[in-house]
C-alpha cells in the first residue's frame, strides 16, 4: 500500500479471490485508511510482468509461490517468518535471493482490511553478506515504505527475528496480547529461558547474532528481565498472528518457528525442553485438542526453575 502510495507500480498476487477482488475495488484499507491496488490471483498471473517479487507467504507455500517466476531472472525479497532463504536460493540461485526482517507487527481481520499494530524498520541483505546494485535498488525500494537497512550479516537478523517469534508466539499460546505475556516477572522468566534455548540452537548452528530485544546476545541471562520489560513497553500491542490463526482456522506457521528451533535443537545435541512443550501444546491448540489460555504458561513456570 505504502509503495502504491509512493508512485510505485505495484502488482498483489494473492490466492484468497475475494481478498483480490477488494482490493481491485474498493481497496487496501490500512488501518482506516483505503489505497486501491492492482490485484490477481496466481492463475492470472504473467511472471514476465515481474521485475521484483516481495515474497510474503507462509513457509510452506514458498516453493509453490516461486514457481511462475524461477525461470525469470526476477529478484525475491523474502518478508517471511522462518528461515527460508537457503530454500529460495536452491530453487532461484543466491544471487537473486535476499533475506528480510520485518520489524513492524499487523494483523489481517477480514479481505481488504489489515491492521498495522506496530512500527518498525527492515533490514535486509544477501546471504553471504555482500552488497551490489540490485541490492541497493531493493533497499532503496523498500525505503519507500518503512526505514530500510542494508547489514552484512542477515542470518543473524534473521535468527534475532525468529527469537522475537518464539516470544510473540507464546501470546497464541496464553490468549493475551504480548504486553500482557510479559507484564509479570514470572512470566518473563520463563520467556526469557525460552529465548535462551533459541540462542543456544543459533550458536550451534554457527550463526552470529547482534542484539536479542535490543540486548547483546552473549548478555542475555543478566539483562533479559529488562530487555523483555521494554519490549513489552514498546511492542507490547502485538497480537500473535498465531492467535488470530487459531480463531479462524487458518494454518498457523508454529512448525516454521517454534517446530524449527526445536528440531535444530535436536540436530546439533542442544537441550530445548521449553520449546518443545510450547511446540507440542501449540500443535495441540491447532488440532482443536486444547484451547488458548494461561493454563497453559503454568506447566512451562514449573519447569523453568531447574530442581
Amino acid at each position: 500500500m505504502r509503495l502504491a502510495r509512493a508512485g510505485i507500480d505495484v502488482l498483489v498476487v494473492d490466492s484468497n479471490a475475494a481478498h483480490v477482488a477488494v482490493l481491485n475495488t474498493v481497496g487496501l484499507e490500512l488501518n482506516g485508511v483505503r489505497t486501491r491496488l492492482h490485484a490477481v490471483t496466481p492463475d492470472e498471473l504473467r511472471a514476465t510482468d515481474v521485475d521484483v517479487v516481495l515474497l510474503a507467504v507462509r513457509s510452506k507455500a514458498t516453493e509453490q509461490a516461486l514457481q511462475p517466476v524461477i525461470a525469470t531472472g526476477a529478484h525475491v525479497i523474502s518478508l517471511q517468518n522462518g528461515l527460508n532463504e537457503d530454500k529460495i536460493a536452491e530453487l532461484i540461485g543466491p544471487e537473486r535471493t535476499i533475506g528480510c526482517v520485518v520489524g513492524f507487527g499487523a494483523t489481517w481481520i477480514e479481505d481488504g482490511r489489515i491492521s498495522l499494530d506496530a512500527e518498525g524498520p527492515l533490514t535486509m541483505g544477501r546471504l553471504d553478506g555482500s552488497t551490489d546494485p540490485r541490492l541497493a535498488e531493493s533497499h532503496q525500494l523498500l525505503n519507500n515504505a518503512f526505514p530500510t537497512r542494508i547489514t552484512g550479516n542477515i542470518r543473524g537478523a534473521l535468527w534475532g527475528k525468529m527469537l522475537v517469534n518464539s516470544v510473540t508466539v507464546l501470546g497464541a499460546l496464553a490468549g493475551m496480547l504480548t504486553g500482557e505475556l510479559l507484564a509479570m516477572q514470572e512470566r518473563r522468566s520463563v520467556v526469557a529461558r525460552i529465548v535462551a534455548e533459541g540462542i543456544a540452537v543459533a550458536d550451534s548452528e554457527g550463526v552470529v547474532l547482534g542484539k536479542v530485544f535490543g540486548v547483546v546476545a552473549t548478555d542475555w541471562v543478566e539483562k533479559s528481565d529488562e530487555a523483555l520489560s521494554r519490549f513489552a513497553e514498546n511492542f507490547g500491542a502485538i497480537r500473535s498472528v498465531t492467535w488470530r490463526d487459531f480463531e479462524i482456522g487458518r494454518p498457523t506457521e508454529i512448525d516454521a518457528v517454534t517446530g524449527e528451533i526445536v528440531r535444530r535443537g535436536a540436530r546439533n545435541n542442544v537441550p530445548t525442553p521449553l520449546s518443545a512443550a510450547v511446540y507440542e501444546m501449540l500443535r495441540e491448540i491447532e488440532a482443536g485438542h486444547r484451547p488458548p489460555d494461561i493454563g497453559n504458561l503454568e506447566p512451562l513456570s514449573s519447569r523453568s526453575h531447574p530442581g
